[in-house]
């Protein structure tokens, strides 16, 4: 009498887990893609609001009432006081923007 030692998956059971496989990432990704537009968008809103308190404390500060005309001068300490900066260097690396 011969038994059956074969172990293993049949083409049916992987073919049905791959499709699993798929279905869930096709209800996942989307999902993923909104969750890191919105991470970007508060990223945005939170660069905004260090510019935003930059510039005006740079216009109290040093720049007479007048705001900074680039990122990277206010990315440089004050002439009067030292210091640092206004605004972190990740923000004023590109003098483009």
């Amino acid at each position: 009498m011969r038994t059956n030692t074969n172990k293993g998956f049949t083409l049916i059971e992987l073919l049905i887990v791959v499709a699993i496989i798929g279905i869930v990432s096709a209800i996942a990704v989307p999902g993923l893609l909104r969750a890191r537009m919105f991470v970007n968008e508060a990223w945005a809103v939170g660069s905004m609001r260090a510019i935003n308190s930059s510039q005006s404390t740079y216009a109290a500060r040093c720049g007479s009432g007048f705001y900074a005309p680039t990122l990277v001068s206010l990315g440089m300490a004050p002439t009067v006081g030292g210091g640092d900066g206004f605004i972190g260097t990740d923000l004023n690396t590109d003098p483009s923007v």
